[in-house]
């Protein structure tokens, strides 16, 4: 029995083995395809500088100079964090509002047909068609910059739970009333899960509108934040303080929605123990 047991666990092993190197391979892979990327942009960067001019196209390392000035300065940190500030509170309202509200819309048919006029009459709204009600509303302080982020993010995140609700199979839910389930045990263990890949989507969604907006925001009603910057570096012609904030932007959206992707996955994980250990 013994000489049959280790030809099997030296199998498993060398399994898991190559299993592991065929991951590491794949993650090398997609590593290097993105490094070999972002060197495509920056040469692109480069060469579209030489045809059209530094003035209007400043080179990279003109903008990285600029970064690093205003880092050195302070400048770019304040600015960094005042428009962090901004999005985290107006997005995490807006999506708490709207993942709440999608979920009780798209459950009740009726309340759906109530509000459905009223969605569809604010979602064509940009952010900046809002600002100056905004302005009128909350004034040139915090407030109108978190309603703005708030808005956009609520109306985002609302659209695509109502839709991942209404789109749970009526098959699920039969199955679910008929093994006797209560209607909380339906909502946590059948339309939740099943409506989850539509909140996510709408929550990255949601998370880059609500960059757009905090920058409209700040351009016209600010004095500070990455928008307020791009508009100061407009007003004495600075392209490449311009670039800069738009570099700045840019990157700080990246790493939330990196942030975001891997919290979601924690939390999906524990979720997905949870409901089976359930």
């Amino acid at each position: 029995m013994r000489d049959t047991i280790a030809p099997v666990s030296t199998s498993a092993s060398a399994s898991n083995s190559g299993r592991v190197q065929r991951l590491n391979c794949a993650v090398i892979s997609k590593i290097s395809r993105t490094l070999a990327g972002i060197l495509a942009i920056i040469v692109l960067w480069q060469f579209s500088s030489y045809v059209v001019g530094p003035f209007l196209l400043p080179p990279p390392a003109d903008v990285a100079q600029t970064l690093w000035s205003m880092g050195k300065s302070g400048v770019l940190l304040t600015d960094v964090l005042a428009s962090g500030r901004r999005i985290l509170v107006g997005y995490t309202l807006g999506s708490t509002i709207g993942i709440a509200w999608g979920l009780v819309i798209g459950r009740m048919s009726w309340l759906a047909d109530l509000t459905t006029p009223l969605l569809e009459f604010v979602r064509p709204l940009s952010p900046v068609a809002m600002l100056p009600l905004a302005l009128v509303w909350f004034g040139i302080g915090e407030a109108s910059k978190y309603f703005l982020v708030g808005y956009i993010a609520t109306i985002v995140v609302l659209t695509n739970t109502v839709a991942g609700v209404q789109a749970v199979p009526k098959l699920r839910l039969r199955a679910a009333a008929c093994l006797g389930a209560t209607e909380l045990q339906i909502f946590r263990y059948v339309i939740l899960p099943s409506s989850i890949p539509h909140i996510v989507t709408g929550m990255r969604t949601g998370l880059g509108m609500a960059f757009m907006a905090v920058v409209a925001a700040e351009m016209v009603a600010a004095e500070s934040g990455i928008g307020y910057s791009i508009m100061q570096a407009r007003n004495v012609v600075q392209v490449n303080q311009i670039f800069a904030g738009i570099v700045t932007l840019s990157v700080l959206g990246l790493l939330c929605d990196l942030v975001f992707r891997f919290t979601l996955s924690r939390i999906a994980r524990e979720y997905q123990q949870e409901i089976n250990n359930a």
